[in-house]
């Protein structure tokens, strides 16, 4: 008998039906993630780790193994092509090359280069007892030549080697060489008449030499030479060489050109010391030096470089300095040192290292403008010359109109300035705009040069010009006129 009381249990929804038919379909398809996966994943990435590693100590293993039988192949062959890997190499460290095979007579190593077709320039002792160590230059010859045949290609050092009997060396380091480009020889001149100037062309070095005294710290320099003409300037040029004894290294550390063809000196440039290496680019009446100092870096096989005194940047913030480093630059060094004079005498003589070499720079300037100046030229136009370039306006104005003639030959001078002078003009107006003499020389290269209506018309653009001035400066330039009228057609 059924209860009345009891309900019977509800059906099934439909729809709940179908959604635990789905949810069991799906949860076939998605398989679990089996425990442990995580672990499987590491260990892959942790094998395949070890294996990069492992193939790449294998390439290094496999490098060194090569450069070591390199090595010793050359160590048996030909043992001087390792010399040039013990200048890197620390003390320690070095391949010894002093053994019988490698030591030589001084008979033997001059014939060994004269079957390779080189040959064997004059030795230059290293210590005082000429036998213990010197320098080799080894030059070559070129076929078929007329000039210049025979220039350096190479600098060899060579040491006694103590453990044998006689007098045997061995080589502890060599250092190829080569001149310079033509086109950089050339660049120094103003002008040339060479149709080779921008030549790419080597430029054979003849010469190798060794600075004797005086010269700053515990190595030995050298410098090497060539000489070219163009005209009728001697050029030379070389190369600065340095060596350390101390590590047996041979540094190229700077090269050089004169055009006036002397050798680069070690002086007394600067107040401070040691001595700086003065080389002279001297064109004319235009004197150029090129002061380098001696500084400390951090290369011990060359703990030293050449470092050259520059006028940029100034190494004041000064305003009354860097005006008076402009002045310089344009050329005018007497006026620029007599200002720095009066500042370092305003600072009481406080002035930074850097500031203080600038200085000497420009005073070493000055003393080769000053002694020209001073000079009585036979040439009106030489002495007008020398005395502008000194700074020396208005006694150069007093040459000018001494006579139609002078005023005649000055204005040739004037009309094939291409800038120098007129750079001069420029930078003294742009420090100070009321200087009338410099007005009148500004007026007249611009009257030779593009005639007299611009010399007006730049005259009024000048913001300092009085009336007395212009009539002070058209005085000049009707001397002009009268010397250019008398000129002989």
């Amino acid at each position: 008998m059924v209860d009345p009381l009891s309900k019977p249990a509800p059906k099934p929804h439909k729809s709940n039906q179908q959604n635990q038919s789905t949810n069991k379909r799906i949860s076939k398809k998605i398989p679990k993630k089996p425990k442990g996966t995580a672990n499987v994943t590491f260990n892959i990435r942790k094998r395949c780790l070890l294996s990069i590693v492992a193939f790449v100590v294998l390439l290094s293993s496999a490098g060194l193994i090569t450069t070591f039988i390199w090595i010793s192949i050359q160590f048996i062959f030909n043992p001087e092509q390792l010399v040039g890997l013990n200048q890197v190499l620390p003390q320690w460290a070095k391949i010894p090359l002093s053994n019988e095979e490698s030591s030589q007579t001084l008979q033997q190593i001059q014939a060994s280069l004269s079957q390779q077709g080189e040959i064997v320039g004059e030795i230059l002792p290293l210590e005082s007892d000429t036998t213990k160590s010197f320098l080799l230059p080894v030059f070559h010859r070129s076929a078929n030549c007329q000039s210049d045949c025979q220039y350096l290609v190479e600098l060899r050092i060579y040491q006694r080697s103590i453990d044998l009997p006689e007098k045997y060396y061995h080589l502890v380091t060599q250092l190829p060489v080569s001149g310079p480009e033509e086109s950089s020889v050339f660049a120094t001149l103003d002008r040339t008449t060479d149709d080779n100037q921008g030549s790419s062309n080597t430029l054979p070095l003849s010469q190798i030499g060794r600075f004797e005294d005086g010269t700053p710290s515990s190595g030995m320099w050298f410098y090497l030479r060539g000489e070219r003409t163009s005209g009728k300037n001697a050029i030379a040029y070389g190369h600065i060489v340095y060596y350390n004894p101390e590590h047996t290294y041979l540094q190229l550390m700077l090269p050089w050109i004169s055009t006036t063809g002397q050798l680069p000196q070690w002086l007394p440039a600067t107040n401070g010391s040691p001595k700086e290496l003065v080389v002279d680019q001297t064109v004319g009446l235009e004197p150029q030096l090129r002061v380098y100092q001696v500084k400390p870096v951090k290369f011990i096989p060359c703990p030293i470089q050449l470092e050259a005194i520059s006028l940029t940047p100034a190494a004041s913030q000064d305003s009354a300095y860097q005006n008076a480093l402009l002045i310089a630059r344009s050329g005018l060094w007497t006026p620029a040192f007599e200002w720095l004079q009066f500042i370092k005498k305003q600072r009481k003589g406080r002035i930074p290292e850097a500031a203080q070499a600038q200085i000497d720079l420009i005073r070493l300037h000055s003393q080769l403008t000053k002694s020209q100046a001073d000079i009585s030229w036979a040439s009106p136009s030489q002495q007008v010359l020398a005395d502008l370039v000194d700074g020396r306006w208005g006694k150069a104005l007093q040459v000018f109109a001494a006579s139609p003639q002078n005023a005649q030959e000055i204005a040739t001078l004037l009309k094939a300035d291409e800038g120098r002078l007129w750079n001069r003009v420029e930078a003294t107006l742009r420090v100070n705009p009321n200087r009338p003499e410099v007005q009148a020389w500004g007026a007249l290269i611009l009257a030779t040069q593009h005639g007299q209506e611009r010399a007006n018309s730049w005259l009024k653009e000048q913001p300092k010009t009085t009336n007395d001035s212009l009539t002070y400066i058209q005085s000049f330039l009707e001397k002009l006129n009268t010397g250019m009228l008398s000129t002989p057609s």
